[in-house]
């Protein structure tokens, strides 16, 4: 005899959350919005539901992020983007670092200078790494350096690769693993899926960390990262990870829909329109 499907958590019970969505693969794909995507961000912004974009995205700054997102049609204020990078920065502000060496790009080093931490070369304890696509030999080396000085070494986020119309393009993962393999020392890892973006999402809405829900394409971070802080998640499966991919999956979400479209008829027949 087959075992009882688990029930899945009805709609309304969602409603009361603060809510998390990942970008790419959720709102978005290539250049162009996901259908529903627009409609639900509606639905979520007239009810008045505390909502953050929640991104391991790092090369941008919230106000380019919320541009680029304006140009597919979908239309989220800058003070509602939270990036891997404005994560570490507050991480670091929180523990009383006020300079380091960063490896990183314009999203990386706004983020930085938002909480008075300097962009240094000397005497710093903290090696930062993000994205950089001017990344050379002697950035390299000089990370190296300073991790072999008794620097830390911490992530932005621990993706390997993004996305590109050719394949694959190297992310933040890739250069840690670099440096990480000629130092021996691991970085400490903001982004998801660790816990310390969740958390510190939870602070901006001011909200416990149960009480968010978040929205994903990714089992490996958005579903792992959410169910390891202690919040519940929801997969879309307009992304990366497919209903195959559960299987081996470490963390399971609390509910699987198609996509936005799907969650936002839910809403609507729940609740009716507003």
């Amino acid at each position: 005899m087959s075992s009882p499907r688990r029930a899945r958590p009805p709609i309304r019970d969602f409603l009361s959350r603060g809510w998390l969505f990942d970008m790419d693969g959720v709102l978005y794909r290539g250049k162009r919005p996901i259908p529903g995507a627009i409609r639900f961000l509606g639905e979520v912004q007239r009810r008045g539901i505390p909502y953050l974009l929640l991104t391991n995205h790092g090369c941008l700054t919230p106000l380019e992020l919320s541009r680029k997102l304006a140009r597919m049609g979908i239309r989220v204020p800058p003070a509602r983007i939270y990036t891997s990078a404005e994560a570490t920065a507050e991480w670091l502000a929180a523990r009383g670092v006020r300079a380091v060496f960063a490896l990183g790009e314009a999203g990386l080093r706004s983020a930085l200078r938002r909480q008075e931490i300097r962009c240094a070369r000397t005497r710093v304890q903290h090696v930062v790494v993000s994205l950089d696509r001017a990344m050379t030999y002697a950035k390299l080396r000089a990370a190296c350096g300073w991790i072999a000085r008794g620097a830390r070494l911490i992530g932005t986020n621990p993706d390997p690769s993004y996305p590109v119309e050719d394949g694959q393009a190297p992310e933040c993962g890739a250069l840690l693993a670099a440096i990480e393999s000629a130092t021996g020392q691991k970085a400490i890892i903001i982004g998801k899926p660790s816990p310390a973006i969740f958390r510190q999402a939870a602070k901006r809405l001011g909200l416990p960390v149960h009480r968010l829900t978040m929205i994903g394409d990714r089992l490996d971070t958005d579903i792992l990262g959410a169910k390891r802080a202690g919040a519940r998640a929801i997969l879309v499966l307009t992304g990366h990870s497919t209903r195959s991919m559960l299987r081996g999956a470490a963390a399971r979400p609390d509910r699987i829909v198609e996509g936005l479209e799907e969650l936002a008829l839910a809403f609507r027949l729940e609740f009716g329109s507003k």
